[in-house]
């Protein structure tokens, strides 16, 4: 059958041939197929493929005579990618090994196949969101260009120096042209540039750019005598602006390759070329100035907030300038890179955007409002409100005085788009809220524009949006750790129980409505949990009896280890505990505790969440209530058996995990809120959020504190403490056995470690 596709590949039929030029004919998608075909066959069968010469030199005449319409681009590309597949192969390395050969293929079909296509010079002009978009996403794989690129990489990878050389000289010649007639020959120095990112690129990856480079090219000379001169003028290049793209993704690729002195030169630069009038150019330098300000070295930052903030306000009118621009809602969000490049100038300058945030707010509220009226972009949305999320954040943790701008500014807009249920943006709204209100000062009242809102939060409809549901937790999280006592007092805790209710009847929200109850059992007074307890338990262990699953045992296990770790030097918290778990059924805690809860003990994850289990099982042991109870008192040893068991080990557990798709990690959430600290923000990512259509959660919130032990800092440490007066206990259930050697060695350390740091 080889013979058969070697027929079509070289058959030719005048009345085959179709008058489009644009679109493949039957008799052009028969031979790429047949490329494609022959390319896997040369990977995979290779011994067996005798016909492979006779198929190269046929692709490769094909190559040089086929035709540049539209229609060609398929069969072009996957010859291409035949020839890349065969070079590569070290045992067909002699078919290329020839100089004449290397020359040949770089002249004859790399050079043909590098110019930039007439119908990409048109897309550029009438449709530059699409033109980048294809570029940046990689949805140019395929194209000619692309084919070659990846051809130029195979000869790279058999004929390093030889290939570097010959194309070196197509690549200088191109630049000579181009200098001896830069409004005539720009296209000439469009392939060179082209070209040299082929050549020089040996790996890269998305976050850095080019990671390695081909050692026989020399980026930061390039740079210097070929690139800059392209940034230093926005005004330049106004016949050929594709150059000025050129450039910029000169430095998006090798910004990992470049040192930090030619960056620093090129970040005002491409700064000013944010306000540049092709929309094309702009967006590039929008890319690449976002991609800079997340490069790291050796931990940090390459740029700080104080190499940033000199640049921030004239980068972000810029930015705002092109929103300006915009005919429509539409063509507003359509430009995702822009807004994301105004979030990234927001995170990088920190605190030190305060000076700068009445102005940044004003317009970020602005477009909000435009956005809303149609939401069509996703990623636009989510990239804005992390904007007005991080803009919140720095300026109230550099002046708390802030909020009440920012309340002022965006309430009336997100009383409109709660109004108008605008689905889309309801979950980041309410995230929005939950940042604005975590500043205020836990403890004293709740403002009185929050508890207008209270009752409709809490209404069943808003609840029914799966995409809601985080978000409303989070921010009912925020209500309870800022006026806790005060809604136990209004009479607010028991709707918000009635959420509870309502989410742990549900496998997929169940950890959601332990989040609510951990901040209701934390931030409301010991009294107000004594009365909700008993009909909270009740709730979990019907859910038990009817639909028990791992996750929800794990949740319920750390619960009760928070409320164990209630007022521990008076032993509140185990009195309340066992007191509300008799109190539905007589020797009811003993029951859950062996049958239920032992087993779950070494699963729980999350370093907050194994040092309140610990410490929580470590004071209910030491309770007199506890070795009081003859029910109680034989599981002493299992008990510490179990913690013994999730302590030691020391894997991914010590993580913070999605076991739950969410982990209320105090640590976590105290590293969130220290603002100096946040590093993962520093490269934020929409994939990295956990973004989905109807949920999408702000890095820039962080999660709120729930740590129901805050003075202790080590899980061994606390249980250690938790112990020192139980050490009689402890030692008759390993005398007993019910303690492995192992375990009892280890709660031993605990305890001694606990007792010399006294």
């Amino acid at each position: 059958f080889m013979q058969t596709f070697h027929k079509y590949l070289v058959y030719a039929n005048p009345n085959a041939v179709t008058d489009d030029d644009d679109v493949a004919g039957d008799l052009e998608e028969v031979k790429a197929s047949i490329c494609e075909i022959i390319e896997l066959y040369a990977q995979r069968y290779e011994e067996d493929f005798k016909q492979l010469p006779q198929f190269v030199e046929t692709v490769w005449n094909m190559l040089t005579t086929v035709g540049k319409e539209g229609k060609y681009d398929g069969v072009v590309s996957k010859g291409m990618a035949f020839l890349r597949t065969v070079v590569r192969n070290p045992q067909q390395k002699e078919l290329f090994a020839s100089g004449d050969s290397l020359k040949l293929i770089c002249e004859r079909i790399v050079i043909p196949n590098a110019v930039l296509p007439e119908s990409d010079e048109e897309l550029f002009e009438d449709d530059p969101v699409q033109f980048v978009r294809r570029d940046v996403e990689g949805s140019e794989a395929g194209s000619r260009r692309e084919a070659a690129a990846d051809l130029v990489r195979g000869l790279l990878d058999q004929f390093s120096s030889e290939t570097t050389q010959a194309m070196s000289i197509y690549i200088q010649k191109g630049l000579e042209r181009y200098a001896a007639n830069p409004v005539g020959n720009w296209r000439d120095k469009d392939v060179a540039l082209f070209l040299v990112a082929s050549v020089a690129v040996v790996a890269s990856v998305q976050a850095l750019g080019a990671t390695k480079v081909n050692e026989l090219v020399n980026v930061p000379d390039f740079f210097a005598s070929q690139i800059v001169q392209h940034l230093r003028d926005t005004g330049s290049d106004a016949q050929a602006p594709i150059l000025k793209a050129d450039a910029i993704r000169f430095v998006t690729t090798f910004r990992s390759q470049l040192p930090r002195e030619m960056l620093a030169q090129a970040l005002p630069l491409l700064g000013d070329h944010l306000a540049h009038p092709n929309p094309a150019v702009s967006m590039y330098a929008a890319i690449a100035v976002e991609r800079i300000l997340v490069l790291k070295k050796d931990g940090a930052l390459l740029f700080g907030p104080a190499d940033i903030q000199p640049l921030a306000e004239s980068m972000l009118q810029h930015i705002v300038a092109t929103f300006d621009r915009a005919e429509s809602p539409q063509k507003l969000a359509e430009n995702d890179y822009m807004i994301k490049t105004a979030m990234r100038i927001i995170l990088a300058c920190r605190t030190n955007i305060l000076p700068l945030a009445p102005a940044a707010l004003a317009k970020l509220a602005q477009i909000l409002a435009e956005v809303s009226k149609n939401p069509s972009n996703p990623r636009f949305s989510h990239f804005l409100f992390e904007a007005i999320g991080s803009l919140a954040r720095f300026s109230c943790a550099a002046d708390s005085a802030a909020i009440g701008q920012f309340e002022a500014t965006l309430f009336p807009i997100f009383q409109n788009i709660l109004q108008q249920d605008v689905a889309e943006f309801m979950p980041y709204v309410f995230q929005i809220l939950a940042q604005l209100l975590s500043v205020h000062t836990a403890g004293g009242a709740l403002p009185e524009a929050y508890v207008s809102l209270l009752p409709p939060l809490l209404q069943p409809t808003l609840w029914s949006a799966q995409g809601n549901i985080p978000a409303l937790v989070r921010l009912l999280q925020s209500y309870l750790q800022i006026g806790g006592a005060q809604l136990a007092r209004d009479g607010h805790l028991q709707p918000i129980l009635g959420v509870f209710q309502k989410l742990i009847a549900s496998r997929a929200n169940d950890h959601h409505g332990f989040g609510l109850l951990l901040a209701a059992t934390q931030f409301t007074p010991a009294d107000s949990v004594r009365q909700f307890l008993k009909p909270v338990l009740t709730l979990c262990l019907t859910r038990l009896q009817t639909s028990r699953t791992a996750k929800f045992t794990r949740n319920l296990v750390h619960y009760v280890a928070s409320v164990l770790c209630i007022e521990p030097q008076s032993g509140a918290g185990v009195a309340m505990l066992v007191d509300a778990m008799n109190g539905i059924q007589p020797g009811l805690f003993a029951s859950v505790l062996q049958n239920v809860m032992l087993e779950a003990i070494p699963t729980v994850v999350g370093r907050i969440d194994r040092k309140t289990v610990a410490v929580g099982f470590g004071l209910l042991v030491a309770s007199s209530r506890f070795q009081g109870d003859p029910a109680c008192a034989p599981l002493t040893g299992p008990v510490l058996e179990q913690l013994a068991t999730m302590l030691m080990d020391t894997g991914v557990k010590e993580t913070k995990t999605l076991a739950d798709k969410q982990i209320f990690d105090g640590s976590a959430a105290a590293a969130a809120a220290a603002v100096a600290a946040d590093e993962d923000l520093d490269a934020l990512e929409i994939e990295d959020t956990g973004y989905q259509a109807s949920f999408a959660r702000l890095a820039t919130l962080g999660d709120i504190k729930i740590d129901p032990c805050p003075l202790i800092a080590d899980a061994t440490r606390g249980l250690g403490q938790a112990l020192q007066s139980a050490q009689a206990a402890i030692s008759a259930a390993a005398q007993q056995q019910q303690l492995s050697p192992a375990a009892a060695q280890f709660i031993s350390a605990a305890i001694a470690q606990a007792s010399s740091s006294q």
